[in-house]
């Protein structure tokens, strides 16, 4: 796995985010895809997925309590990078997209502005994730 998948805090995800939906990179032009993708132990996994949940969980909350646009847009893009390089890790990161997946349950309901901007983060995380 990329040093930067691990080595990038939750902070420097979110920073990373913001640029949703414009391609996102991790520092040293790494894809959060190729993360997930090129995991090959529990260390790994479960070291990125500590940080990885958190910036889920925390985008949600954003959505949720005061219907962050934003956030639903950064949110739409992880969960859909997530997928996409779990979808290519041989089943070893299913259970963190998973996860990712879940946070963003039930959010389209806040708003027509909010299920807009998720949808359009899952597409950008979907093709450049």
């Amino acid at each position: 796995m990329p040093y930067a998948c691990s080595a990038t805090d939750q902070a420097g995800y979110e920073r990373a985010l913001r640029a949703a939906p414009a391609t996102v990179r991790l520092p040293g032009g790494v894809a959060i895809s190729d993360c997930l993708r090129r995991v090959r132990t529990d260390a790994d996994l479960q070291n990125l997925g500590a940080v990885v949940h958190v910036v889920a969980e925390v985008l949600a909350e954003r959505v949720r309590d005061d219907g962050d646009v934003a956030a639903a847009r950064e949110l739409g893009y992880l969960a859909a990078a997530v997928d996409a390089g779990a979808a290519r890790s041989g089943g070893v990161s299913a259970e963190l997209a998973r996860r990712v997946s879940v946070a963003a349950t039930g959010l389209s309901d806040v708003s027509p502005g909010v299920a807009r901007a998720l949808t359009a983060g899952q597409a950008a995380g979907a093709q450049d994730g």
